[in-house]
């Protein structure tokens, strides 16, 4: 099997966003949930009821080592575990499409016509590790991107926290929605996200920027049905740990 070696720089940059919105976030499915109380003192890290059963339209401008461009985003979002992901470049050709659900991930590279699935998904980016999947719909609708392990401090303004998989987070918060958030190795900023009206920006220290805006957000009409990997796709590994 090959590897996701051969994508177009928009390819890239475009599986490189969602990576990196999923940036070592899989432990989030477990641990405390904890609710902003009346006065808004605490954070929220529990999706609230009315983000879920929606499908939403996100535009996407990315800028990175691969070159910069745009395209358009579908979220389909049945649960916190459960949700799908399609993207279209700006004049509506397929990039990739992605199915995550109860641990299980399905990846499509309709530009390089492979696919890969399996319960640890992970892609060979060059700027970025291993990155799991499962907090995409989080970041992507403003939430705090990970389930805390402790919490060092917290206020009504402010957060920081251990995430399951020792990693530590700082976030600037409003009524318990972040402003803002940074992730840290060391001393040093990993990744660093700021609200933006309807969506959002994200930026990672080796130089990827990645904008987004809601479009269209409405209820999610029925169960969602499986991606089915198109007939001649071949599959492929992307777990970087096996690749060269």
């Amino acid at each position: 099997m090959t590897g996701f070696h051969r994508y177009s720089w928009l390819t890239r940059g475009a599986i490189a966003f969602v990576a990196i919105l999923g940036i070592q976030c899989a432990a989030g499915s477990s641990g405390p949930r904890i609710l902003p109380d009346p006065d808004g003192a605490s954070p929220r890290f529990e999706m609230p009821g009315e983000s879920l059963e929606t499908q939403r339209l996100f535009r996407v401008r990315y800028e990175g080592q691969e070159g910069r461009g745009g395209m358009k985003l579908v979220l389909k979002l049945a649960s916190e575990s459960s949700f799908q992901v399609s993207t279209t470049d700006s004049i509506g050709r397929p990039l990739w499409s992605l199915q995550a659900s109860d641990g299980e991930t399905l990846l499509i590279d309709h530009r390089g016509r492979q696919f890969c699935a399996g319960e640890d998904v992970r892609l060979p980016d060059p700027v970025l590790e291993a990155m799991p999947w499962p907090s995409l719909p989080r970041v992507l609708l403003g939430f705090l991107p990970t389930m805390p392990q402790t919490i060092a401090r917290s206020s009504a303004e402010e957060i920081e926290y251990q995430s399951l998989d020792g990693r530590r987070w700082t976030a600037r918060l409003d009524s318990g929605r972040p402003l803002s958030w940074v992730l840290w190795e060391g001393e040093r900023p990993v990744l660093w996200w700021s609200r933006q009206g309807a969506g959002g920006m994200l930026s990672h220290r080796q130089g990827i920027q990645i904008r987004w805006r809601e479009v269209v957000s409405e209820p999610l009409r029925g169960p969602l049905v499986d991606l089915q990997v198109p007939s001649g796709y071949q599959p492929a590994v992307c777990d970087a740990s096996h690749l060269p």
